[in-house]
């Protein structure tokens, strides 16, 4: 990996360092990234409402989790809802892009892999469920970083002694002044 792809990635990480809830801008003002906690008084927190990236190869991985209530997943329809979470993403996007430039004095490109996030939907109570958007953005200006596919990942060869391990099965031999019967 060369320097200056390392410095892009160390910078996309410190610019979604601010991502938690709580953060301060230099004027001790709270972060305004675009999210639904941002609107909700200073007294009541407990919404779940966040973003959190990771790196894979050339990509960076964006996960949108939020806590809502059914009424608003049903409201519109599955489109709608598709479009509210997707625009979520685009704000935190937008607000990575931001940051980067601030701190490295460059800007760096983000494109999305796919035409539209994964959402899934878990269950939480008859009144709320958790929402969980996942979103592939390739990262622009890398040199020759490539991630690693399914079938490179499979082929990969095991150590002798890890496959040593595997081949003494379970809990491998039983001890010589082990007395119980064979089939215990």
């Amino acid at each position: 990996m060369a320097k200056a792809d390392l410095e892009i990635i160390r910078g996309l990480a410190q610019a979604a360092g601010n991502l938690y809830d709580g953060a301060l801008d230099n004027d001790g003002k709270p972060l305004t990234i675009g999210l639904n906690r941002e609107d909700l008084p200073d007294i009541n927190r407990k919404m779940i409402d966040g973003a959190k990236i990771a790196f894979a190869g050339d990509q960076i991985r964006l996960t949108y989790e939020a806590e809502i209530t059914l009424r608003d997943v049903y409201k519109n329809g599955a489109n709608a809802f598709q479009a509210e979470i997707d625009g979520k993403l685009k704000k935190i996007i937008e607000y990575i892009k931001k940051n980067y430039r601030a701190i490295a004095n460059k800007s760096v490109s983000l494109t999305p892999v796919e035409k539209e996030s994964k959402i899934r939907i878990d269950y939480v109570n008859r009144h709320r469920v958790l929402a969980c958007a996942v979103q592939h953005y390739k990262i622009g200006g890398l040199s020759d970083i490539l991630a690693a596919s399914e079938k490179e990942q499979k082929s990969r060869e095991i150590s002798d002694t890890y496959r040593k391990f595997l081949e003494l099965g379970g809990l491998g031999t039983r001890p010589k002044n082990d007395t119980r019967p064979k089939n215990a």
